[in-house]
């Protein structure tokens, strides 16, 4: 529970709605609003709210305007951690995009990404146990902590296993025949405040059974180490620290129902279990 309350905790007052047209997109910083309100002919702040102006009539003309204010806005400062990797905004995950965003700007426009995330099990599924990946500690998020064997995001134009696949080469050098035996088992969301922006995710699930003598190489960079953690060492790792990174552990604690390990008669149980897919990601 612990997870649950600290990844949908917010103070929405501290924030603006952020629309196109009649679709609400996001949440912008009120600490931010004057950034916006310095470029009129790309955004409308009327009524404590911020609109993308009405004469950006296409997804392209939205996309460019965005773009060109964002590189500014880089120069500036105002957007670290700039990826050079777009995300696509919609008003839900199904939807058309309205435009396409620099991922590094996606908490501060508040709008909800999307991700995949791989439970890599270790063999026969009935030993229990799960490869995690230690963080390089030159991350720029979350440095040293643990992830999942397998995590990103989704790209705008790829399907979520066209990125699944990708991550599996990148981060755990996961042959392609071997990724493609993953298996989708559903989604965790969460919408939280975090260091003073809106963090909005909507995580895919996978789950992959890999071979008895499979060891995991990274290939980019981005992970130190490996471990190999029992059902019981993870629960423990969620319980009891913060090692493990903030979104994987919504991500863990449902491969661990269902999977069966966590039992209905655990304190909190239905609570958790609404938990991971209560938040509005629309």
């Amino acid at each position: 529970m612990r997870w649950i309350r600290r990844c949908n905790q917010k103070n929405l007052d501290n924030f603006v709605p952020f629309f196109w047209e009649n679709q609400a997109l996001g949440w912008i910083p009120v600490q931010c609003l004057s950034w916006f309100r310095e470029l009129p002919e790309v955004f409308e702040t009327e009524n404590m709210k911020v609109s993308l102006h009405s004469r950006l009539q296409t997804q392209e003309a939205r996309t460019d305007a965005l773009a060109e204010v964002l590189e500014d806005w880089k120069d500036k400062g105002r957007v670290p951690g700039w990826r050079d990797e777009l995300y696509r905004v919609s008003i839900s995950f199904d939807a058309e995009p309205v435009f396409f965003l620099e991922r590094a700007a996606a908490s501060l426009f508040g709008i909800c990404s999307y991700g995949v995330h791989l439970n890599g099990i270790a063999g026969d599924p009935e030993r229990q146990r799960l490869w995690l990946a230690r963080r390089a500690k030159d991350r720029p998020q979350y440095p040293g902590h643990l992830d999942h064997l397998v995590a990103g995001g989704l790209t705008a134009g790829m399907q979520t296993h066209e990125v699944m696949a990708r991550e599996c080469f990148e981060e755990a050098g996961i042959p392609t025949e071997l990724a493609a035996h993953a298996q989708l088992c559903g989604h965790v969301s969460l919408f939280m405040e975090n260091q003073g922006r809106i963090k909005r995710d909507l995580l895919f699930c996978y789950d992959l059974i890999l071979p008895e003598d499979f060891v995991p190489c990274n290939q980019d960079g981005e992970v130190e180490s490996f471990l190999l953690k029992s059902f019981l060492e993870v629960e423990r790792l969620i319980v009891e620290t913060e090692e493990i990174k903030l979104n994987c552990n919504l991500v863990m604690i449902d491969f661990l129902i269902r999977h069966g390990y966590l039992k209905a008669e655990m304190p909190f149980y239905t609570e958790i279990v609404a938990g991971l897919r209560s938040s509005d990601v629309r």
